[in-house]
């Protein structure tokens, strides 16, 4: 499949590294001087650029999930793209969320939490949870029957409640593990994100 994204614009280049730093981060077979430096200088701050160390992870393709917590008044929902399968058996996914984020105390104090893999019809339900309300959007979530906990946003492309089995931290993030109870899943075609922008997955020619 190919995918139909829209490209950013404009590059920032990193500060430049000496040589001993170039070849001491360097990984690989190719030269050193192609690597952009990851190691710490002698005060032990970041010698590398973060906005380009952004834009570099932001070069991996990813899709778009909704993570829920509680529900009627008590509901909180936070659009993410950290989000990855952790084992088929037991059934495990993994969300990561920064510190900073109203998200991340609701999850250490939760006991379920779900995730809604959003379609590519939901570009306006990402960018809602994201921060950006959407005066004319009313987000529908269904409840799960049997787990008064947790809600998934209706329409998704794939939907997960999971009971939560594990924290660990992860620098800035903690990474939550959940063991998926139930799910469902869908037709409808991914929301992808790359480079900083939304797109959509071409169908197989």
């Amino acid at each position: 499949m190919q995918a139909r994204v829209r490209h950013t614009d404009g590059r920032q280049e990193a500060g430049a590294a000496t040589l001993q730093e170039q070849v001491a981060c360097a990984v690989g077979g190719r030269g050193a001087a192609e690597f952009d430096t990851a190691c710490l200088d002698a005060t032990g701050a970041s010698a590398f650029d973060e906005r380009r160390f952004r834009h570099a992870l932001g070069r991996f393709a990813t899709g778009v999930v909704v993570i829920s917590t509680g529900r009627g008044d008590a509901m909180h929902a936070m659009t993410a793209n950290a989000f990855m399968s952790g084992s088929l058996k037991p059934p495990l996914i993994v969300v990561s969320v920064g510190h900073r984020a109203r998200m991340h105390e609701r999850l250490m104090n939760s006991a379920m939490f779900g995730v809604s893999v959003l379609s590519d019809a939901q570009e306006p339900h990402s960018r809602h949870f994201a921060g950006e309300p959407q005066r004319w959007l009313a987000p529908r979530f269904a409840p799960v029957d049997g787990l008064p906990d947790v809600v998934l946003l209706e329409h998704a492309a794939a939907r997960f409640a999971a009971r939560m089995v594990d924290r660990h931290p992860c620098g800035d993030h903690t990474l939550f593990v959940g063991e998926v109870l139930v799910f469902s899943l869908d037709e409808h075609a991914p929301l992808i994100f790359f480079g900083g922008r939304y797109g959509s997955v071409a169908p197989p020619l």
